[in-house]
């Protein structure tokens, strides 16, 4: 590393201790801030406030309650959004958690709570990235946003209106990365596969058509299916998970059951696609039993804003940055050097709204402290050191991004 590389990483990490503390109580306030989806009014509110007393240069919520800072540039570069989620799910029995889910209690410099690793803990460190610019009278070229969306854990509503509406060049995602690079995940599909043939009288079988046995057949079916392989993701895969009946009797044969697959797909197995094949295999199964009929529909989600705004979510977008991708590049080489260790790059078990985002043209990476094997358990954790470097490699990613040597 040059001597100038040396100096500025130094004065990064300088000016980013000065905000530690402040940076880490606003996390925790945002854990005490109970946020499920369509309930985050409370924590919009708490950053919005964080975001003016921190001296942005415009804060604003959107028509369906995302909040959204700007730092604008001295110029024309790149445009990058650093990009959070304001809502959570839910903390199942309290009691089971080692601590309270909604404390932000934080012991042996680990910060607890419903949201740390998922993303509150790193949305405090990008939105403590702009004063901490200011510190160090750095001016980025292109402009700066700083966003938290609503309803990503039902479907993404906020960030298909942030893509459609304020599209930026490019995005880093506060989705868990533990302070390595990603690049990329498969997507999810809920798929609705339903059998429907006569209800009868228990007693009198013979006088019904029951879709149970086409059900079982379908899944022993989805249980050898072949599926798509991905030199990336390893492949696609699907796994049943609800099974429904429209009877509550149990001395009643149902007319229709409904089985429910939770379908992951590689970026090269379009939606239309698993339909398809899902159809194929529904309809055979029906044909090879008197009396039923099969139905596939790709599920989607109705969810409704804080501000009242109403939609139907569809599947979530599976996405691939390339690899060599200049973007991707220029944030490794920045963050090990102002890091000063290795940065690797991979993919997200999970989904995000990364596919979202993508499917607008905007180039998206992922970069945050929390740990994919915290998410959404109750063991919900982040470390307190592992923000501080974050908020370092934020401000460094936000200068670098914006430059215009990253264009392609």
């Amino acid at each position: 590393m040059s001597t100038t590389n040396q100096d500025e990483s130094a004065a990064v990490a300088g000016a980013s201790v000065k905000y530690s503390m402040r940076m880490i109580d606003f996390a925790r306030r945002l854990i005490q801030t109970p946020s499920l989806p369509g309930e985050e009014r409370a924590i919009a509110d708490l950053t919005v406030n964080e975001m003016k007393t921190l001296g942005y240069d415009d804060v604003w919520t959107d028509r369906v309650g995302n909040v959204v800072g700007v730092l604008r540039g001295s110029g024309n570069g790149p445009t990058v959004q650093f990009y959070a989620h304001l809502d959570h799910v839910g903390v199942g029995d309290p009691s089971l958690w080692p601590h309270p889910p909604f404390a932000g209690v934080i012991k042996d410099d680990i910060l607890y709570g419903r949201g740390a690793s998922d993303v509150k803990g790193a949305m405090a460190t990008q939105v403590y990235l702009v004063p901490v610019l200011r510190e160090l009278g750095w001016k980025t070229e292109g402009d700066v946003y700083v966003v938290g969306v609503v309803l990503e854990e039902v479907g993404g509503f906020g960030s298909q209106v942030i893509a459609a509406e304020m599209p930026t060049t490019y995005a880093v995602l506060a989705e868990a990365t533990d302070n390595q690079l990603r690049r990329g995940h498969r997507g999810r599909a809920l798929v609705k596969v339903s059998f429907t043939g006569l209800s009868a009288h228990a007693s009198a079988p013979d006088r019904a058509r029951n879709p149970h046995f086409a059900a079982s057949r379908f899944l022993l079916r989805i249980e050898s299916l072949p599926m798509v392989k991905d030199n990336v993701f390893g492949g696609s895969t699907v796994a049943p998970t609800l099974i429904e009946s429209d009877q509550e009797s149990s001395n009643v044969t149902p007319a229709t059951i409904s089985v429910y697959l939770d379908w992951r797909n590689v970026t090269s197995e379009p939606i239309d696609q698993i339909q398809m094949r899902v159809t194929e295999i529904a309809e055979s199964v029906a044909a090879e039993c008197d009396g039923i009929v099969a139905g596939v529909e790709i599920v989607g989600r109705e969810v409704t804003s804080y501000t009242g705004v109403t939609a139907t979510m569809p599947a979530t977008r599976a996405f691939e940055t390339p690899a060599d991708h200049p973007v991707l590049k220029r944030a490794r080489a920045t963050l090990e050097a102002t890091l000063g260790r290795p940065v690797s790059v991979g993919t997200w078990t999970f989904a995000t709204d990364g596919g979202h985002l993508a499917h607008h043209g905007i180039t998206t990476i992922g970069f945050a402290p929390g740990e994919e094997r915290f998410a959404h358990t109750i063991h919900d954790q982040v470390s307190v050191p592992k923000m501080n470097e974050a908020l370092t490699g934020n401000v460094a990613l936000a200068r670098a991004l914006t430059s215009d040597g990253v264009t392609p």
